[in-house]
């Protein structure tokens, strides 16, 4: 594995180290974990309606004479057929009934927190902590505190599809990762409905790193807020 340090963008070549060989920052990445089944099974089901969706607007556009007559044509139709099909069967399931839920879109903003976060811990070290909080994520702590600070990671605090702030906790072990959840609809901290980020979203990878633009800088015109 190879990537670029987002400081003095010199090359790496194997395992991330602590800090970078050559300037010295430094650069941690957190380690893989394995998904939540229950979140890996919102997010299929939603790919597969957002593919039916494709399908469906590709047919709804004008057809030329050629592209009726051709074999991939009638396998899109028998693929889309088949797609719309066992969308109409899960409806009868209620537990799987996800068609861009409120449920979807608080774990769209759990994955973006996540990853944010999985940022914020490879360029100063660790998570933010207890009293930080997300807020570290947009406002600066300060160079006391984070001296390798190198955000805004996101543009703004989002909440949850029930209006509820997310909750977090600094991880307890160097090794484990943060806690990280929406309460769900009950609004109600430990319980069955509760939403959790796809683990691996905390691990950022080193892709991002050769063209990391702070938040401020990828979406001109928004306000950060300063510590």
């Amino acid at each position: 594995m190879a990537y670029r340090c987002p400081y003095c963008k010199s090359l790496i070549e194997g395992e991330p180290p602590p800090k970078c060989p050559s300037c010295g920052k430094t650069m941690v990445v957190p380690k893989m974990h394995k998904p939540n089944p229950r979140i890996a099974r919102y997010r299929a089901i939603d790919k597969i309606w957002y593919e039916a969706e494709q399908k469906k607007a590709a047919l709804q556009g004008p057809l030329t004479p050629s592209a009726s007559k051709g074999p991939r044509f009638y396998m899109g139709v028998v693929l889309v057929l088949l797609v719309i099909g066992a969308l109409v069967l899960s409806r009868t399931d209620k537990s799987v009934e996800q068609k861009r839920s409120p449920e979807l879109r608080t774990l769209n903003n759990l994955d973006v927190l996540a990853e944010a976060l999985g940022r914020y811990r490879f360029h100063t070290g660790g998570y933010p902590t207890a009293r930080q909080g997300l807020a570290a994520l947009v406002r600066d702590p300060g160079l006391e505190q984070v001296p390798d600070w190198n955000g805004p990671y996101i543009s703004h605090l989002p909440k949850d599809f029930w209006d509820m702030p997310f909750v977090y906790a600094p991880p307890e072990t160097p090794d484990s990762l943060p806690t990280l959840f929406s309460c769900g609809p009950d609004g109600q901290p430990g319980t069955p409905d509760d939403l959790v980020p796809d683990p691996t979203r905390f691990d950022p990878g080193t892709e991002w790193t050769n063209g990391w633009v702070r938040a401020m800088d990828r979406l001109p015109g928004i306000t950060i807020l300063n510590p």
